[in-house]
């Protein structure tokens, strides 16, 4: 799953327990059941700048101490360890999220690839209109 998409449900998963620390919760969560959904990753040099827009669109709009940035941080958290395998810092061997490393007994899958990403923007749209409705109106700007 792209890591703006991840960001996005995170967000709107803030917005809904609107307490931020459970938002944070409620994020990591969601990153196993995105995993989950057929996607298609993509190369660090699209997902870092769509990722990079997402955070500073929820940091701008709903402020950094809020639900919906750190429901978007909790959900983004896991695939810190896909950027220490793509840095040479861990092996893919050593990572140990359940839909990251295949090799583990804890290995809960991981979705189909496909090749369109019209699926997880549609998903990106629905999750930030969620945590827009969310935040009853309320601005970190």
């Amino acid at each position: 799953m792209m890591v703006c998409v991840h960001a996005a449900v995170g967000a709107a998963l803030g917005a809904v327990v609107r307490r931020p620390w459970a938002a944070f919760a409620c994020g990591v969560a969601s990153h196993l059941i995105c995993d989950l959904l057929p996607h298609r990753d993509y190369d660090m040099k699209i997902e870092a700048p769509l990722a990079t827009a997402v955070f500073a669109y929820l940091a701008r709009r709903y402020g950094v101490d809020s639900p919906q940035f750190l429901g978007a941080c909790g959900a983004v958290a896991p695939d810190f360890e896909n950027a220490l395998t793509y840095f040479g810092v861990i092996q893919n061997t050593q990572m140990v999220f359940p839909t990251h490393n295949n090799t583990v007994p804890w290995f809960a899958g991981h979705g189909d690839k496909v090749d369109s990403p019209a699926s997880q923007v549609a998903l990106a749209a629905i999750a930030l209109a969620i945590a827009e409705a969310g935040s009853g109106g309320e601005s970190g700007i």
